[in-house]
């Protein structure tokens, strides 16, 4: 079997896989992206190092130095990074230069590239996470009125049509009216711009890309986001099914129900079973 190992950035993600791997008796060698990550995942990860995103050269070394050839890379790393000044390798700069504009997955498939010479293969987070993606249904909490599956299907319509575009994967509706959209600012800012704009009632929806690649920025939601819809008034959280990663699904249930905030899987069947509108 190909040694595995993994590039992560912040969130819970990349401990959820360390954890798995250290309590299976194989932890996974690991490069860490921030100081705080590497102190998170130091005690499932005995062969961890720390580099920062624009040190490509230094990160496949570590990888290629503990004969990894398949990687999982998982967490987030924030691309406002490419615009402040930042400290990059020659290698970062020269992939940079290759790319003909700085969206997620050019970003994304310009690394993809990099690695391949190098002899490395990215592998699906989901072949790890699988069993965090979200079923189709209600998840938790209330059912949503009327009103708000009209709301859930106009703006999940919507929302993959941004999400084909390369913008973002969230979007913040309410009475079919777009009132934010995630851009590089992140799923946190849109919800917080969005429901103040909405006030009361606004519905949250994030999706995946068309063809999302499962390899990379995965849709992921945990009680760091339903605690922004809570903050904003929201009162319902769609995600897509069998393409969101729910981390803590037990917690977002209970919080869910709590708040009386609707927590729902979506798929076109069931849009189309609620008679959702989805123009």
């Amino acid at each position: 079997m190909p040694q595995l190992g993994m590039i992560a950035g912040a969130g819970e993600l990349a401990e959820i896989i360390a954890q798995q791997a250290y309590q299976s008796g194989r932890p996974i060698p690991t490069v860490a992206l921030s100081a705080r990550v590497a102190a998170q995942l130091t005690p499932y990860c005995p062969c961890i190092v720390q580099y920062s995103p624009g040190q490509l050269t230094k990160i496949i070394r570590a990888l290629q130095q503990r004969d990894v050839q398949q990687v999982v890379v998982v967490g987030t790393v924030s691309k406002q990074l490419l615009f402040a000044a930042p400290r990059l390798d020659l290698r970062t700069l020269r992939v940079l230069s290759r790319a003909r504009d700085y969206r997620d997955m050019t970003l994304l498939y310009a690394l993809l590239a990099e690695f391949a010479r190098e002899g490395l293969e990215v592998v699906e987070q989901t072949r790890l996470l699988s069993h965090l993606l979200a079923p189709a249904g209600m998840l938790g909490g209330r059912q949503p009125s009327k009103r708000e599956w009209d709301d859930i299907g106009y703006g999940f319509t919507q929302a993959k049509r941004l999400a084909a575009m390369d913008i973002g994967q969230t979007i913040v509706v309410r009475r079919r009216t777009v009132l934010a959209v995630e851009a590089v600012e992140g799923t946190d800012a849109a919800i917080q711009r969005g429901c103040s704009l909405g006030r009361r009632g606004a519905v949250v929806i994030k999706v995946s890309r068309p063809q999302q690649d499962m390899r990379f920025d995965v849709p992921t939601v945990g009680p760091r986001t339903l605690q922004e819809l809570i903050a904003g008034r929201a009162t319902v959280l769609a995600v897509e099914a069998g393409a969101t990663l729910m981390i803590r699904l037990p917690e977002l249930i209970s919080t869910a129900a709590q708040h009386r905030l609707a927590l729902v899987g979506v798929s076109q069947t069931l849009l189309q079973q609620m008679g959702a509108a989805g123009e």
